[in-house]
């Protein structure tokens, strides 16, 4: 019997599939993640679970919705008694590693020591909870609560540091290790080496049809007070970043012989606006918020392949838990994709649902969402013909087939992860009303 793969998982923050070659940015450089890609699966439509931080990673680490897990906003913490994606692997005999930012133990939200048993049953956790601004400044900890690390130069590049000792350490050991990364960048206020802003000096950044060139970012808190070209320099400038040290850890897997025996999964939280619509940040359903990268190596994988089927977050615990040999964890939402990966799984057009502050519906070609958390719909757009979400198709008759089916299946998805868990409904009612008082 073959032994189980070790498991390297890389997580960006705030990176959206929107800017990126492989789905299609002409002027963003990642040559890292585009080798890595001919040698891996590619989905092309995956979509986030929550566009925001805390409740896509209680999603991640649990297969359960926000709905289902009562983490709706950011600050909240992994419900205890809900079995993780480190529990479910301890259990099976790997050692589990954490390097990066967490925010998942509950306020308050600011660059501080995780204690033991807020890190969801990760055995060996060198991080920090959240709000790293100065990218050249941030702390992380490890078992000393009054002690930091030291980062030196860039996190990006201190991280990969930490990352590739563990790697070392975990590869010694006689078990499997499940090893996840949680890189800050690209989120903003970005600060990216010198060089990698430099390769976006005197560029026409603003090709897409929803960019407005009047956009303006300014974040009073952040220092950050500058205009869409500016942000857009700084924002692909951490991303070639972030993609020379994900090509360090591919290299790190391929010198420790470990490249065949190991589940590669690149991925992030969520996108990013960057001046679409005029707009900043996340939250949002747009798709550039919503549609994040998802790329995928099987252990012993050499040939590159694209699949459309449309990916969700409550999938990636089901697929870690197949490839490492667990039982189906009974509470998890999605499904392997596996079958994607390896190349089985026949044409399916899926629905996935995201939630956050509205619902939204996606399909490979349409996507539906709503006005709040109530289920109205207000927005339905053919992805496909109109990818920059410029022409909102809600009342127009030729389309209404397309609306009932999305509204329908959301109508199906609510109902089911509402019913009968009193705790989390409870959650639930308080974060909404919460959202409503502030917004009043």
């Amino acid at each position: 019997m073959a032994s189980p793969p070790n498991i390297l998982f890389v997580l960006c923050d705030q990176l959206g599939a929107r800017w990126l070659p492989l789905h299609g940015h002409p002027i963003v450089a990642t040559p890292h993640l585009e080798r890595f890609a001919t040698e891996s699966t590619v989905f092309q439509r995956a979509i986030t679970t929550s566009p925001i931080c805390t409740p896509y990673r209680g999603c991640l680490f649990s297969g359960r919705y926000p709905s289902q897990t009562g983490l709706l906003e950011n600050g909240g913490a992994f419900p205890p008694g809900l079995t993780s994606i480190a529990d479910h692997l301890n259990s099976a005999g790997y050692s589990s590693h954490y390097v990066g930012k967490w925010h998942l133990s509950g306020p308050p939200q600011q660059n501080r020591w995780v204690p033991p048993d807020k890190r969801a049953g990760f055995q060996n956790f060198i991080g920090w909870e959240s709000h790293h601004v100065d990218h050249f400044g941030g702390l992380i900890w490890e078992d000393d609560p009054t002690v930091p690390l030291e980062m030196n130069g860039h996190e990006t590049d201190a991280l990969t540091d930490i990352a590739l000792a563990q790697l070392s350490k975990a590869a010694c050991a006689a078990q499997p290790f499940l090893l996840m990364l949680s890189y800050q960048a690209p989120h903003p206020p970005c600060s990216p080496p010198k060089r990698y802003r430099a390769l976006y000096e005197r560029r026409d950044l603003l090709r897409e049809a929803n960019a407005e060139s009047s956009a303006w970012f300014k974040m009073e808190s952040w220092k950050a007070d500058y205009d869409i070209e500016t942000f857009r320099q700084l924002y692909f400038g951490e991303i070639s970043h972030l993609d020379a040290a994900f090509g360090r850890l591919l290299r790190a897997l391929d010198e420790a012989g470990l490249r065949d025996k190991t589940l590669v999964i690149f991925t992030s939280d969520h996108g990013e606006m960057a001046g679409a619509r005029g707009l900043f940040g996340k939250g949002l359903m747009y798709e550039e918020a919503l549609h994040v990268p998802l790329v995928i190596r099987a252990p012993g994988q050499r040939s590159g392949l694209r699949t459309d089927f449309t990916a969700s977050t409550v999938d990636l615990l089901p697929t870690i838990l197949d490839y490492a040999g667990c039982a189906p964890d009974e509470h998890a939402e999605g499904v392997s994709l596996r079958p994607c990966i390896e190349g089985t799984m026949g044409a399916q057009d899926r629905v996935a649902i995201s939630e956050y502050r509205n619902f939204c519906a996606s399909t490979r070609n349409w996507k539906l969402f709503t006005q709040g958390r109530a289920l109205e719909p207000t927005a339905l757009y053919n992805i496909a013909d109109d990818p920059f979400e410029m022409n909102n198709l809600i009342d127009d008759p030729a389309c209404a087939d397309q609306r009932v089916h999305l509204s329908l299946e959301l109508e199906k998805w609510h109902r089911r992860v509402q019913s009968d868990n009193a705790i989390v409904n409870a959650a639930v009612s308080e974060s909404e009303a919460r959202w409503s008082r502030a917004n009043i």
